[in-house]
């Protein structure tokens, strides 16, 4: 039985969480952010790098407001995170009963432990109402909860539908929840078929690994093998629309959870049906497409990214803005670990908190790669870092501009204004107790050298290298 202890959590403290937030605090198992939307980031990057749930801390009324953008992104995600709160009113003093929905999920808002942790399991954010919360009722919930597992008449269909037939086997972030990377492994090698990624299922299957050609969608460089199979056997994936990104595709089979875009569906442990399917595997047509490499940028952010990202040994966290499709094709990526960033929500200042998070459950120092802006919009949990011993890099490629809003708004409008960004990054770091190292020009072996020498001192360290103003081209553009 997996145990899912849920610490540590991240929070900030307000008068009706004041409980969790002393008990927490009294046995060392609570990392204190300066806001609520980044202890959300927090538990996200917890989440992501370790496979299991994480839970955040958040007074009522404004604290639960700041968590929302937090609680969005893991709910676009499918992130299974828990933000506990105080009591919530409609009316009264810091009332707020926060909805959202996001590609067909709606928020879970409870005060049940059971429900949250059914929530959780299903790899989806939950806000607990609870001004006593204590992990442990929640973690005993979610260790009683056991996979689903699939129909065998489900099983057999989907059997037919994949005998004789030229079949993609289509990875998502639910075979990393699932845990089931080596079985998907052995069952592209029995069927003789290709292994293609959605963008946040990447490193389920290795990149290496002969079989698996790529990324497909909006930024994927492998989208000819979905239009050229004959059946896209899709496990984990929510088939979203930057993964079907208006390409041909063929009869496809989701297994996991319900996909409105699939021809089939069959909603189950994902490993488990895999499982079954490998106790007597149908018989496919064999082809072996070749893995083929992502697209670079010819630009200097580019090569100083990939440098970094090539040079780094332990998690690496992405802002959202140029850096992030710049990141996602300059990485190799040998597990769902090591690249984690927000691929629907994208909120500015993802990438430091995130970084502890991850840094809280691993042994490993963390990266974070972000621009101006999201350096601007999160800087202030360097502080977090430094008081809570949790050691990162940050990398900032300062270029002096929102760079990505400019493009999207010249692209939208014909013209841009106020973009620019003129913040002394290294002066800001130096003064919430980091070191700081500045790389006057974009040098990626200079880069490389750094950050090295930064991931073996263990030292929270910013790293800022300064760079021109460029275009990262568009999806579809070159």
């Amino acid at each position: 039985m997996i145990s899912f202890r849920l610490r540590p959590v991240f929070g900030v403290p307000g008068d009706d969480v004041a409980r969790p937030y002393l008990r927490l605090a009294e046995s060392d198992e609570l990392v204190r952010t300066t806001r609520e939307d980044a202890a959300v980031y927090a538990a996200i990057g917890a989440a992501e790098v370790s496979g299991e749930p994480a839970a955040a801390l958040a007074t009522r009324g404004p604290g639960v407001a700041v968590a929302l953008a937090g609680l969005a992104c893991a709910l676009a995600d499918r992130v299974p995170v828990l933000c506990a709160t105080g009591e919530i009113t409609e009316r009264g003093f810091q009332s707020l009963v926060p909805s959202m929905a996001s590609d067909g999920a709606e928020l879970t808002v409870t005060d049940d432990p059971g429900e949250a942790a059914r929530t959780l399991a299903r790899s989806e954010p939950v806000l607990y109402v609870d001004p006593g919360f204590d992990p442990d009722e929640v973690s005993s919930e979610l260790e009683g909860i056991e996979p689903a597992e699939p129909d065998p008449e489900d099983v057999e269909r989907v059997r037919g539908l994949l005998e004789g037939e030229r079949v993609a086997i289509l990875v998502g972030r639910g075979c990393y929840r699932a845990q089931c990377g080596e079985l998907v492994e052995r069952l592209c090698g029995i069927l003789e078929a290709p292994v293609v990624e959605t963008m946040r299922g990447r490193g389920v299957v290795p990149e290496y690994h002969p079989r698996n050609v790529g990324v497909v969608g909006l930024r994927g460089w492998a989208n000819d093998v979905i239009e050229e199979a004959d059946v896209v056997l899709a496990l984990g994936a929510r088939l979203s629309e930057r993964t079907r990104a208006n390409l041909d595709w063929p009869t496809t089979v989701a297994i996991g959870f319900e996909v409105k875009d699939a021809d089939e569906v069959v909603e189950c442990d994902v490993r488990a049906f895999v499982e079954a399917l490998l106790e007597d595997p149908p018989r496919t047509e064999p082809w072996d497409p070749k893995p083929s490499e992502p697209p670079g940028f010819d630009l200097e952010l580019y090569r100083v990214v990939k440098a970094a990202l090539k040079g780094w040994i332990g998690p690496a966290t992405v802002d959202s803005g140029q850096i992030t499709p710049t990141a996602l094709l300059a990485a190799r990526v040998s597990s769902p670990s090591e690249v984690i960033y927000s691929g629907s929500f994208c909120p500015m200042g993802f990438a430091i908190p995130a970084a502890l998070g991850a840094s809280a459950r691993v042994p490993e120092m963390v990266l974070a790669l972000t621009g101006d802006g999201g350096f601007m919009a999160s800087f202030q949990e360097l502080e977090t870092a430094v008081r809570e011993d949790l050691q990162i890099a940050v990398l900032v490629t300062r270029n002096g501009e929102l760079g990505f809003t400019r493009q999207v708004m010249e692209e939208k409008e014909g013209r841009a204004a106020k973009m620019g960004l003129d913040a002394d990054v290294p002066s800001i770091a130096e003064s919430l107790g980091v070191e700081v190292e500045v790389i006057g020009k974009p040098d990626p072996d200079e880069v490389k050298r750094t950050l090295r020498d930064v991931e073996m001192s263990g030292e929270t360290t910013v790293v800022v290298v300064e760079l021109p103003h460029e275009d990262v081209p568009m999806p579809g553009s070159g």
